[in-house]
């Protein structure tokens, strides 16, 4: 890892997916995901590294990990790509946890998210993911997040991509809309209402 005082953002590998998943748990402490614990975060951030069609950016700091974004081309290819490669593994994660009727239903609605989205025609590629820890916070650190995300995205041939973000997280959303981001649709997804953006990855460079 980088050891300097000056933020580098570097590719997401393996190595720093348990750093990422404590960030998503602390930052994304509202979803479903986040309950699951450490263990079963890091292991999927450690699939999103692995995965050919998936792509992530962590920001360090003196050897810490003050950020993290992920991205996927194809949602439902990640998770068939998850499931292939990792199933057992995740299957062994997840059933520490079935302890209730209410999260057996909730691992169900996520595994058959794309499914379930499918009707709404939006594009495949997703952004999957953002957390920057508040002591990183405020200085444009997830706007380099999203531009690099797009970036990346234009060179592997992706023209647009739709971002989710819980209605309840007002900067969040602040931000995609001060970028000139629009709504174009509401979901709900373990009991989350979602606002639903769908980007053009030029958008920055048209701007």
């Amino acid at each position: 890892m980088p050891e300097n005082n000056v933020v580098q953002i570097v590719s997401l590998t393996p190595e720093y997916a348990q750093e990422a998943a404590r960030l998503h748990i602390e930052g994304i402490n509202q979803g479903f995901i986040s309950s699951l614990g450490i263990d079963f975060v890091t292991a999927l951030y450690r699939a999103i590294a692995q995965d050919p069609q998936s792509f992530g950016y962590v920001a360090v700091k003196e050897g810490k990990v003050v950020g993290f974004a992920t991205f996927t081309a194809n949602l439902k290819g990640l998770y068939k790509s998850i499931m292939k490669k990792n199933g057992f593994q995740f299957a062994f994660l997840l059933f520490r946890k079935l302890v209730s009727w209410r999260i057996i239903q909730k691992v169900f609605e996520t595994l058959f998210y794309p499914s379930r989205i499918k009707k709404y025609q939006f594009p495949e590629a997703e952004f999957l993911s953002m957390s920057v820890s508040p002591e990183a916070r405020g200085h444009g650190l997830a706007t380099r997040f999203v531009e690099m995300g797009f970036n990346e995205c234009q060179k592997r041939g992706i023209q647009e991509l739709k971002i989710l973000a819980a209605v309840t997280i007002g900067p969040i959303n602040k931000m995609y809309e001060k970028f000139g981001f629009k709504t174009v649709a509401h979901i709900e997804n373990h009991g989350i209402v979602s606002n639903v953006y769908v980007v053009r990855t030029d958008h920055f460079a048209k701007s």
